[in-house]
């Protein structure tokens, strides 16, 4: 069908289609718009597929913006879509020469005076240093493009958390809502955060202070 767009919320990411033949007005949401190289705008001329929902409600899905295509984004805006993932900087690495040094001296007290409360004050500085390295970071960007409609928005907690945690596909507020009303038995996925990372290294750290512990004990 054809119609043209006669409402358009652009902060909530929605309008109204009417019809070519005058009929009633169609309901649609960004997400079901095809063309992605800019957001509606009311005069558009669209073509879309009509359907209704489970309460009946008349809706559109398919919807392709007529002319869209002479129409380009500026390098300005594709600039600021670029999302980098979180970068360890010069404090990230000073904390983890801080968390070796640490456990290394641990180590140290523990062979000279074989008893681990001694050891626990030269441990103090690896403890800082984890909890500092798990801190929570700010992308350089300030705004960043939907996945879903494209829109250019601002971070909030929600999307620097969902950053943190490793996931550069990141949602509007509008397209998030409308994503968990049409997953609504959607589970949370599990964090993909950096502790998991700093737990392993820190393993991998303490293994060979550990052998060479237990190796002293036994040859002692």
């Amino acid at each position: 069908m054809k119609g043209k767009i006669t409402q358009w919320k652009d902060d909530k990411g929605f309008g109204f289609i009417i019809p070519d033949d005058g009929s009633e007005k169609v309901f649609f949401h960004i997400s079901t718009v095809k063309s992605g190289t800019r957001r509606p705008q009311v005069g558009d001329i669209v073509i879309y597929e009509a359907t209704r929902d489970s309460q009946n409600r008349l809706k559109a899905r398919g919807v392709v913006i007529e002319g869209v295509a002479s129409q380009s984004i500026s390098p300005k805006k594709s600039k600021t879509n670029k999302i980098e993932p979180p970068q360890k900087n010069a404090f990230d690495y000073l904390l983890i020469l801080v968390l070796l040094v640490s456990l290394c001296a641990v180590a140290i007290v523990f062979f000279q005076t074989q008893r681990i409360e001694s050891a626990v004050p030269s441990g103090i500085p690896a403890l800082i240093a984890i909890v500092l390295l798990s801190r929570q970071k700010k992308p350089k960007e300030k705004k960043f493009s939907c996945s879903r409609c494209r829109k250019i928005a601002e971070h909030d907690t929600r999307t620097i958390k969902a950053w943190n945690n490793g996931f550069l596909k990141l949602y509007c507020k509008s397209c998030h809502h409308q994503w968990l009303r049409d997953n609504p038995n959607h589970r949370q996925p599990t964090s993909r955060s950096s502790g998991g990372c700093l737990g392993l290294f820190v393993l991998l750290a303490l293994t060979p202070i550990i052998t060479g512990i237990s190796l002293y004990q036994w040859l002692s």
